[in-house]
């Protein structure tokens, strides 16, 4: 497959298209990504379009108000994360439909050990 992609979440209703090759996929162990299973696929938030009629996002905030976890209020999947620098967004690689993501270099990133967890909620 080639760019653009198109990415779900599981009930169909938030669908977003990247067009973009899909590179340095990441793996990370921290606590958010651990429970969630969220697969990074960092990207410059021009190259993600909205596909689908507008639709409410849900948003979890934990350690900075710049910082996003959106995911489907309907089937509760898990899609973008913002607050990267540079104007990047982070695609949930796994929401890619028509890829085989064991088929993918993957990279693993030790966020348990490297980031600061940031106040509990």
């Amino acid at each position: 497959m080639k760019p653009p992609y198109r990415l779900s979440c599981h009930c169909g209703d938030i669908c977003l298209e990247v067009d973009d090759e899909i590179s340095e996929l990441v793996e990370c162990n921290c606590s958010t990504c651990r429970r969630s299973g969220f697969l990074h696929w960092k990207i410059p938030a021009s190259k993600v379009t909205l596909v689908s009629e507008k639709r409410r996002m849900s948003t979890y905030v934990w350690r900075c108000v710049t910082e996003g976890h959106h995911f489907c209020p309907t089937c509760g999947v898990a899609l973008m994360r913002s607050g990267y620098p540079g104007g990047r967004v982070s695609v949930n690689a796994r929401c890619i439909e028509g890829i085989d993501i064991f088929e993918l270099a993957i990279e693993r990133y030790d966020g348990r050990s490297d980031m600061h967890p940031g106040p509990l909620p």
